[in-house]
């Protein structure tokens, strides 16, 4: 058999697997498999408004490719025959799309049921507002916690302020308190010390007052008489005399401590010295005080 002659028929065969492959492939993209009704699954509406909607396109079948040519081969040197007349193949229709196939775009499904059109609408609408109702209350819910948090942020700024000042307050009362202690402490030590110093000093001049620096010196005196009749009888003895010389130099409450054993010669030495005169002695402050004598005063015949 001539090669020219045989490759329309290849072509014919070529051509008719070709058709019969994509019919195959169109059979196994579109069967459906029967499942089992489920119960209905009850979701939420979701805004679609922002889904940028596409219609369906229809499916299109790429053209086959090309099969591999033979390569020429040397074509043998022509001979005197004739050449037959070459065989004109008719052309076959392409393959139609099957309708069932061919999927509906989703606006005409809605244009043929507008009820179910205005109910997705208002469902949608409805979910809209649940959303902008459920956003308005978590805003209102997040001012409310931000207005809590700055109330107790302003209540705990208040509460220190106010303990702060509480105990600056405290610790300028403690201090007022000590520094009163210690004034208090110091003014009754001052206290404390002028009145010993003013006790030392009272205790220096009542020493000082009793402390005798110049005794008593005579100004003046008489001897006493000797009684006529003493002398007569011929009595002898002495008398001693206890008596007081005063801040004025005069003899105060003198008396007889030890008589002479005769009344008139204790008469005479209680006379005699009742006239003496002194200068009166001084303490240690240089004052006139009184001075206290014992004197023994003889009588004696010549």
């Amino acid at each position: 058999m001539n090669s020219r002659s045989s490759q329309p028929l290849v072509w014919i065969i070529v051509t008719l697997l070709t058709v019969a492959l994509y019919a195959a492939a169109l059979n196994w993209v579109h069967f459906r498999i029967p499942l089992k009704e489920t119960p209905p699954i009850k979701t939420e509406l979701i805004d679609l408004n922002i889904i940028e909607f596409t219609p369906p396109q229809e499916e299109v079948i790429p053209a086959p490719a090309p099969l591999p040519q033979p390569e020429p081969q040397a074509e043998p040197e022509p001979t005197s025959e004739p050449e037959p007349a070459p065989k004109v193949l008719p052309p076959q229709a392409e393959p139609e799309l099957i309708p069932d196939l061919v999927e509906p775009p989703a606006a005409a499904e809605s244009q043929a049921d507008p009820d179910l059109l205005r109910q997705e609408q208002e469902a949608q609408q409805e979910a809209r507002a649940k959303e902008l109702q459920r956003q308005r209350e978590l805003a209102t819910q997040r001012a409310e916690r931000k207005r809590q948090q700055q109330l107790a942020a302003k209540k705990r700024a208040a509460a220190a302020k106010a303990s702060k000042a509480r105990a600056e307050a405290a610790a300028a009362a403690q201090k007022e308190k000590a520094q009163a202690k210690a004034a208090a402490q110091a003014k009754i030590a001052a206290r404390a010390k002028a009145t010993a110093r003013a006790k030392a000093a009272a205790q220096a001049k009542a020493a000082a007052a009793k402390r005798i620096v110049t005794k008593p010196a005579a100004l003046s005196r008489p001897s006493p008489k000797y009684p006529s009749s003493a002398r007569r009888s011929g009595h002898e003895g002495t008398v001693k005399l206890s008596f007081t010389v005063s801040s004025s130099g005069r003899v105060s409450s003198v008396r007889v401590s030890q008589s002479s054993g005769h009344s008139s010669l204790d008469r005479a030495a209680l006379s005699a010295i009742r006239k003496w005169r002194f200068k009166p002695a001084r303490n240690g402050l240089g004052q006139a005080v009184s001075y206290h004598y014992t004197l023994p005063i003889p009588f004696r015949l010549r």
